[in-house]
């Protein structure tokens, strides 16, 4: 069996655990990598640990713990670690890897003082089995509070006194203004695929000259987050759109014609 090391991220990470293991594959993606690695810099700064798994030289997975105040996603609560994303790859896969990443996680929560760990995982993602399997973390001692369609919000308390923490309660509400059409952006930079989703919508909004009225909300501020309790979303009139993956340009631009009564 292949042995593997699970290690603090070091600068030789950074690149693979930036691009969330999206290495050399477009410039689009390296850019959204050099803002993340801004984000995730800053999240270290403020008690987040960032680990990175290796078979060898080589790079087999990562994972964050991001304390709750500071999560750009959710879910609310208090003095709790969040793992909002674990990535494992084909060839790390069945060595223990996945849960020697949470262990560690784990351990540092403890000694950092958290009351306990939450994740919010899926249950059959259409196709997406491997993304953040809800069953990986049950089988580690982590138990259901609450689901939302296929999301499953899950934790490990440590201590009688952690508060059980909650879903996002979204309360986003439409400001029409007249002769516009006005797109509500709720992005992070983060998640890489928010980002990138972010700069595709500034791209195409910006064709439109003045037409358009781009508000934007930066969920890397968690005082964004929690006014409207929106993680990820894009709003064209007040009408959601979204593809399950990074909004492509052309569908946005369909959605901006329509509102417009161009298409």
């Amino acid at each position: 069996m292949a042995k593997f090391i699970i290690r603090e991220m070091l600068p030789e990470d950074e690149y693979y655990v930036s691009t969330c293991s999206h290495v050399s594959e477009s410039a689009e993606t390296d850019a959204s990598a050099k803002k993340r690695l801004g984000v995730l810099r800053a999240l270290i700064a403020r008690g987040a640990v960032v680990k990175a798994a290796l078979i060898g030289s080589a790079h087999v997975g990562f994972a964050h713990g991001i304390p709750i105040e500071a999560s750009s996603w959710g879910p609310v609560g208090r003095d709790l670690m969040v793992i909002p994303c674990l990535y494992v790859s084909k060839r790390g896969t069945q060595l223990g890897i996945g849960r020697a990443l949470v262990e560690a996680i784990e351990r540092d929560a403890r000694r950092l003082g958290r009351l306990g760990v939450t994740t919010t995982a899926f249950r059959d993602l259409p196709g997406a089995a491997w993304f953040m399997p809800a069953t990986f973390f049950e089988h580690l001692g982590y138990r259901s509070i609450d689901e939302r369609d296929r999301a499953v919000l899950l934790w490990k308390a440590f201590s009688d006194q952690a508060e059980t923490p909650r879903f996002l309660k979204p309360s986003y509400a439409f400001t029409p203004i007249e002769s516009k059409v006005v797109v509500d952006l709720f992005w992070n930079d983060f998640c890489q695929t928010s980002g990138i989703e972010a700069q595709r919508v500034r791209e195409v909004c910006a064709e439109f000259g003045n037409r358009i009225v781009l508000n934007e909300h930066c969920t890397d501020q968690r005082d964004v987050l929690l006014a409207h309790e929106v993680e990820r979303a894009i709003y064209v009139n007040g009408r959601e759109i979204g593809w399950g993956y990074e909004a492509p340009k052309e569908g946005i631009r369909e959605a901006i014609e329509q509102a417009l009564g161009t298409a």
